[in-house]
């Protein structure tokens, strides 16, 4: 299954078969956990835990100093996009920041809850174009485009460094706004991950807008950041509404 298939479905990460499995998930993915946090986690003693993390070498102090050399390696890039009219391309541009691109995923789907978003029938085919982009040649975001328009792909857009919206023609200046606003966070499938330079099952931040043209939906926008990459700061937001809602499953 593709990036782009997979981020169209409910992320998950399966749970290990055995006790000892997830003692050893929880250790590496969080090193910050306790023994006995660990131990609470999995159901079972902290001695057995222990007995665990010492029969695969595993130490959490040693986990923690990985950690926070992984950490300080992905920080540093704190950007913040002062007005709705600049994007994020352009916002790390001017922060002298080299912004490229990787490949382009193109694949079909169908997916009723998109469709319903871009208001046409559920079983309609959709495009998905998924594309990695690079700041300062290192793995940064994945950025999507879900839209039911007759698209042409060709090199250009392949290879601008252009936003994916604006490449694809579905951004017009004066006729295009986004709405429907959204972050949420989500694991990373094992597509995502590695697209990324992640670990399967860690945090992304998943932001999400609606592309409308003429009052018309046109495409769904879809970035994905690791969660410990980024910070989003509210900028120039002295009147805006907020909707919280509850994920369920």
């Amino acid at each position: 299954m593709s990036a782009s298939e997979s981020s169209l479905h409910s992320y998950g990460v399966e749970k290990p078969e055995t006790k000892k499995d997830l003692i050893l998930t929880l250790a590496r993915r969080d090193p910050f956990l306790t023994i006995d946090e660990i131990a609470r986690e999995a159901g079972t003693t902290a001695r057995y835990v222990r007995t665990i993390l010492s029969e695969a070498k595993l130490s959490l102090m040693e986990l923690r100093k990985q950690y926070a050399r992984t950490m300080q390696r992905r920080l540093g890039v704190d950007v913040v996009v002062p007005d709705s009219s600049r994007g994020l391309t352009q916002a790390l541009a001017s922060a002298g920041r080299h912004v490229g691109v990787n490949q382009l995923g193109v694949v079909r789907a169908v997916n009723s809850e998109l469709a319903q978003a871009l208001r046409v029938a559920p079983d309609t085919p959709l495009l998905i174009l998924t594309r990695l982009r690079l700041v300062d040649n290192e793995p940064f975001f994945v950025n999507q485009i879900v839209t039911n328009q007759v698209l042409t792909v060709d090199t250009e857009v392949m290879e601008s460094e252009k936003p994916l919206r604006q490449a694809l023609g579905l951004e017009i200046p004066g006729r295009t706004r986004f709405v429907e606003r959204s972050i949420e966070v989500v694991p990373a499938d094992e597509s995502l991950a590695h697209s990324l330079g992640l670990e399967p099952g860690e945090p992304l931040l998943k932001s999400g807008n609606l592309i409308v043209t003429d009052d018309e939906p046109v495409g769904i926008e879809y970035n994905y950041f690791g969660a410990y990459r980024v910070r989003f700061v509210l900028t120039s937001a002295t009147d805006y509404s907020l909707q919280v809602i509850e994920k369920t499953g």
